[in-house]
């Protein structure tokens, strides 16, 4: 599985969902090449196998200004991934 992390290390919630990311994989055996690019970005990109998990919104939520896509996203997307293969 081939993975790619675009975030920015100034933002302590995408260093947090990067973060999550290398552990999730660890702990459950997923072999992946995970390759990380650093860069000023307001929202993450994951791709996945070539399949892109980022968020398109225009405005934040009411209840939650996050403008990424959250941990759960990114579970779901991994684990989609992990049974496709």
């Amino acid at each position: 599985m081939d993975i790619g992390f675009i975030y920015s290390r100034k933002d302590p919630r995408q260093a947090k969902a990067r973060d999550f990311l290398k552990k999730y994989l660890k702990e459950r055996g997923v072999l992946a090449r995970v390759i990380e690019t650093e860069r000023e970005v307001t929202s993450p990109t994951i791709i996945i196998n070539g399949h892109t998990l980022k968020d398109l919104r225009q405005k934040p939520r009411e209840d939650s200004p996050a403008m990424f896509p959250s941990i759960d996203d990114i579970v779901h997307m991994v684990e989609r991934q992990v049974w496709c293969l």
